[in-house]
């Protein structure tokens, strides 16, 4: 006569199985302190800018740190730093690129990204203000002008002055069409800033607001309309910009 066989829960093999499983399953969810959290996102820029422009635009790099601290994934949907002159018109520069801290060469289009639970966020990021649609029209035929008369320019130039790889300044007219354009875009003066930095995120709780403020001085200024006065060689517009115009203000927190 045949035994009956034993129920399968009795066997402990079984039990192991289970176990295994379990903690297989569970191991790929967060704890639970951490799903306790609430949705919660740090935002800290650096304590100096980096202030520049483009033919008269307004351009602001600063290095941003985000850390989600809460329980939950935060989608980081924009990042808009508001500024207010103490005289003068508010104008806003949204973030459109970003480099990386790490030194990693290139730059990359700030878009929306998921910040995960307990993960950092940390670059420089760079606000401007796209031109116009006739702006931008108006920027690359000035532009194209002043290339194509250097261009002609450098190619009429006697050997000699090629081997010695010398400059030669664009037409005068051409010139100051570009330098009055780059200063109807200006919007930096001397004085004092107020900054907000707008972080929007999903779920909204997530959002941050970051204040301070800066001060840009008249020497600062000077340095940065001396970018302007370089374009009769083409600086800037027919080749790199060998000397970088920027100045670098210190930022006081008003949170």
């Amino acid at each position: 006569m045949s035994s009956t066989p034993a129920p399968f829960y009795l066997d402990w093999t079984f039990w192991t199985a289970v176990a295994a499983v379990l903690a297989l399953v569970l191991s790929q969810f967060p704890p639970v302190r951490v799903l306790l959290r609430q949705t919660r996102l740090s935002m800290q820029p650096y304590d100096r800018l980096n202030v520049t422009h483009w033919l008269g635009n307004p351009n602001v790099n600063l290095h941003v740190q985000l850390l989600n601290t809460g329980g939950r994934p935060v989608r980081v949907r924009s990042l808009i730093l508001e500024l207010s002159p103490d005289e003068g018109a508010k104008f806003s520069l949204p973030a459109q690129t970003y480099s990386r801290a790490d030194g990693a060469p290139g730059s990359f289009l700030f878009t929306p990204f998921n910040l995960e639970p307990d993960k950092e966020w940390a670059n420089f990021v760079g606000f401007f203000a796209p031109f116009s649609m006739n702006d931008e029209r108006t920027s690359k035929q000035l532009i194209k002008e002043l290339k194509a008369d250097i261009k002609v320019k450098l190619k009429n130039q006697p050997q000699e002055a090629r081997d010695r790889k010398e400059l030669v300044e664009g037409d005068a007219k051409c010139v100051e069409k570009l330098q009055e354009f780059s200063r109807s875009n200006t919007k930096w003066r001397p004085g004092e800033y107020t900054a907000v930095l707008n972080l929007q995120c999903e779920p909204e709780q997530a959002s941050q607001v970051h204040k301070f403020r800066f001060t840009l001085f008249e020497a600062d200024i000077q340095e940065l309309d001396e970018r302007a006065s370089r374009y009769k060689i083409g600086d800037g517009v027919y080749f790199t910009d060998a000397e970088q115009t920027e100045v670098y203000p210190r930022i006081k927190d008003l949170d």
